[in-house]
């Protein structure tokens, strides 16, 4: 996903981010918690890591999944390129 240019992902980036990853990593049926794999890429820089969601997101996560990036994009303090 694009997102605006940024040089802060919760900590500062050597360089500038203009590409988000998400990537869910598998779970139980039921889960209390899920992680979830973030990368942010420019053209010389790259940081990743996980982001656990709450159960409130968990909850709330239908077949939208708009809400899991949207947590996401929120805790990395980003926003999405439209």
């Amino acid at each position: 996903m694009q997102i605006n240019p940024t040089n802060f992902v919760q900590l500062p980036l050597d360089g500038i981010a203009t590409k988000l990853e998400i990537r869910i990593e598998s779970f139980p049926l039921f889960p209390t918690e899920i992680n979830v794999f973030w990368k942010v890429a420019g053209p010389e820089v790259s940081k990743e890591g996980i982001i656990v969601l709450p159960q409130s997101v968990i909850s709330a996560w239908g077949t939208d999944d708009n809400i899991v990036k949207n947590y996401i994009l929120q805790q990395l303090n980003l926003t999405e390129a439209i």
